[in-house]
């Protein structure tokens, strides 16, 4: 019974990390900050809160208009500001330091997480500020496709919606194709961990439709779904199963709106780190999800796929 327990501990210990990154660019604490206090409370996690300040901040767009930037002063006034925001997380009873660097922020996030071993991090995709302005682009793709940890990403259309702070309802997409298994243990975990129900969702190819026999197509598929959370239906909250045919990320964003989805959980291909992150289904549901979305970057090698063979049915084909 102890080994079944340490074992179940190590398989979801993604969903309750020690230690949380939150990358800002100093405009958006107002939304993320509800999130990041709730995430620590859940997990007992320490915050390290990151401010990037790009080379370009030094530099004046109109050397007529504004001759010189007082670079001690850009660096002193981001630390105030995030010292104030620090001492709003230490009020909750959440340990709590910031951190003030030059560079890119991407590279900046990337060094950070590693110095601190952190196990996850929390991203706004929509600032006033660059990094605000960048991260749903070419920020977040080189994050979600380069870190192995969990990015909690919280989109333009989830940032007044509070009621998702703390979920309970929690939709992950499973490929069956490819490395899904850490994907989905960190959906189950984060189930677990805040009491939520998970909905796993598998998105057919729309052409399955027009087949002869589809119904043994979408059979196969809830049954392998079943087979992911064998448990799950003894769970308290349970884990639930759906599938679905159609465009991915538009059967995504439809089930997390008729499940209620509190945040939606992908798996990010980490083989593609060239491949325009735009035309992506990610893309497509960051950006228009009215809830946030939190990936966790695949690693490409290791490959579980779901063998129709290796389902057990409980019915006839």
């Amino acid at each position: 019974m102890q080994k079944d327990l340490e074992s179940r501990s190590d398989k979801y210990a993604l969903a309750a990390p020690d230690h949380i990154l939150v990358a800002t660019d100093l405009t958006d604490m107002a939304y993320l900050l509800p999130y990041v206090v709730a995430q620590a409370e859940a997990t007992g996690a320490r915050i390290s809160l990151v401010h990037a300040i790009p080379p370009s901040e030094f530099v004046a767009s109109d050397p007529a208009v504004i001759p010189y930037i007082d670079r001690a002063k850009v660096i002193h006034d981001a630390r105030l500001m995030l010292l104030d925001m620090a001492r709003q997380i230490e009020a909750r009873g959440i340990s709590c330091n910031t951190i003030v660097r030059e560079g890119s922020a991407s590279e900046v996030i990337r060094e950070e997480l590693g110095k601190a071993a952190a196990g996850r991090l929390i991203l706004g995709t929509h600032g006033r500020g660059k990094l605000g302005r960048l991260a749903i682009g070419s920020i977040a793709q080189e994050v979600i496709s380069s870190v192995n940890i969990p990015v909690f990403l919280v989109g333009r259309h989830a940032r007044e919606a509070i009621e998702h702070v703390t979920p309970r309802k929690i939709l992950h997409a499973v490929s069956l194709t490819g490395n899904y298994q850490e994907s989905l243990d960190l959906a189950l975990g984060l189930g677990q961990t805040h009491g939520a129900e998970v909905t796993l969702l598998h998105v057919l190819d729309p052409d399955v439709a027009n087949e002869i026999n589809p119904e043994r197509t979408i059979d196969w598929a809830k049954h392998a779904l079943e087979e992911l959370a064998p448990d799950g239906l003894n769970l308290v909250p349970p884990v639930h199963t759906l599938v679905t045919t159609g465009a991915l990320a538009e059967e995504i964003l439809k089930a997390a709106d008729q499940t209620d989805a509190d945040w939606i959980v992908l798996g990010a291909d980490g083989r593609h780190r060239s491949w325009p992150f735009y035309e992506c289904a990610a893309y497509q549901v960051l950006r228009r999800a009215t809830c946030p979305v939190l990936t966790l970057r695949h690693e490409p090698h290791r490959v579980t796929p779901v063998k129709l063979e290796e389902v057990h049915f409980t019915s006839p084909l």
